[in-house]
């Protein structure tokens, strides 16, 4: 992986997905519902394209990220595990209180390393508020 700007916005009727890189840092950020089918797809479809990059660590902002059904949830356990079985250390960062209720409810928050919002390591152009004080850089896509 080289250190360049890389940022690919990957929108779906209800999860946006930003998968970006920079400077040897690569995440995702989850915004909208993941609730269904495609977007529980869409998910993995993004891990893999992170994955591809061959990170040893990769930051999931979810500040953003409103819903989650069980499938969702399901979704979210894939995509970590398929990071751990490629040597990848997966955190999930800035997941809302009542999702986190849910996760732990469901027994799946155990398994997912839950970081609050603060502890993100991962190309700040991901992050909302950074992106929305960032639309006059060059390079910048704004959201879809």
């Amino acid at each position: 992986m080289t250190n360049t700007f890389f940022l690919l916005i990957l929108p779906t009727r209800s999860l946006t997905i930003h998968l970006g890189s920079h400077q040897q840092r690569v995440g995702l950020s989850l915004r909208g519902g993941c609730s269904s089918a495609a977007d529980a797809a869409h998910l993995g479809q993004a891990m893999q394209l992170l994955l591809d990059r061959h990170p040893t660590q990769a930051w999931i902002d979810t500040q953003l990220l409103h819903s989650l059904s069980q499938l969702g949830q399901q979704a979210l356990l894939r995509a970590d595990t398929s990071g751990k079985q490629a040597g990848v250390a997966v955190h999930w960062c800035g997941l809302p209180a009542p999702l986190r209720h849910d996760l732990s409810a469901s027994g799946l928050g155990q398994q997912l390393d839950l970081q609050p919002a603060s502890s993100f390591e991962g190309p700040e152009f991901l992050l909302p508020v950074r992106a929305a004080a960032s639309t006059h850089q060059p390079g910048y896509l704004p959201a879809a």
